[in-house]
């Protein structure tokens, strides 16, 4: 059975759709292009030159795509589909605490990388 690793996109192209789905059995390596696209390598005859280049936001921290990708790939041992989910962009950030107790109030909410979109380069 054929296991896949899912990243969703939200500009989607003609060629992938809203989801991208990569066989995990035909990845060689991931590699981070720069810090908005990241390459994933595939094992086809022409594997040097064949890959997916996934355009996204900017995490917050280096390679955190990279290894949002690798931890989707590791995380699928039984499964047949691991999501890829974006990283860390912008960090949560409390109000400034004076002592209160209970909920504590959010100024800025967490956002993740999101995944735009994905060329195949042959």
């Amino acid at each position: 059975m054929a296991k896949f690793i899912k990243l969703d996109l939200t500009a989607p192209g003609a060629a992938t759709g809203n989801e991208l789905l990569i066989p995990l059995d035909g990845i060689v390596r991931v590699a981070t292009n720069s810090t908005t696209t990241t390459d994933i390598f595939l094992n086809t005859a022409n594997a040097a030159t064949t890959k997916w280049r996934v355009t996204h936001t900017a995490p917050l921290v280096a390679n955190a795509v990279l290894d949002a990708i690798q931890d989707a790939m590791k995380a699928n041992p039984g499964g047949v589909v691991s999501t890829v989910v974006g990283p860390v962009n912008t960090a949560q950030a409390p109000l400034a605490q004076s002592g209160q107790q209970g909920k504590i109030l959010i100024t800025q909410p967490q956002v993740n990388v999101t995944f735009t979109s994905a060329a195949f380069t042959p």
